[in-house]
């Protein structure tokens, strides 16, 4: 579990290079959530849930640190905030679709609902 963790606090980082030239961030991070679930090996539900659900977590909080870094300094509190109530529980949501899915054979189904429920997320706090 603390290697997915690790991966998963890792990855933000990584993809903020890649995101200033992709345009798409739901899809590219929705299929890194993927990766990083695929190396834990995912294996009944009850535990594909929980591996989501950090993976989730801790992508979302490194993301949202990351991105508050920009904030802190231009004094943009309540975009602050909304990050950290909004976006950390909306990457634990898609993760877990995705671990759920994976333990069900099911991995298409679970990245694309992810991508889908990540875009539409990206778009209303436009």
């Amino acid at each position: 579990m603390l290697e997915i963790g690790l991966y998963s606090a890792i990855a933000p980082w990584v993809l903020l290079l890649v995101s200033s030239v992709w345009r798409y961030p739901a899809i590219l991070e929705e299929v890194v959530k993927w990766g990083i679930l695929k190396t834990s090996k995912i294996g009944e539900s009850k535990a594909a849930i929980s591996k989501g659900l950090v993976v989730g977590l801790v992508f979302g909080l490194s993301e949202a640190i990351l991105y508050s870094l920009n904030g802190w300094q231009s004094g943009e509190w309540g975009t602050l905030l909304m990050r950290f109530l909004l976006t950390v529980p909306m990457h634990m949501v898609t993760a877990t679709i995705i671990a759920y899915a994976m333990s069900k054979r099911m991995v298409v189904v679970g990245l694309t609902t992810a991508m889908i429920i990540h875009a539409g997320f990206n778009y209303w706090v436009r």
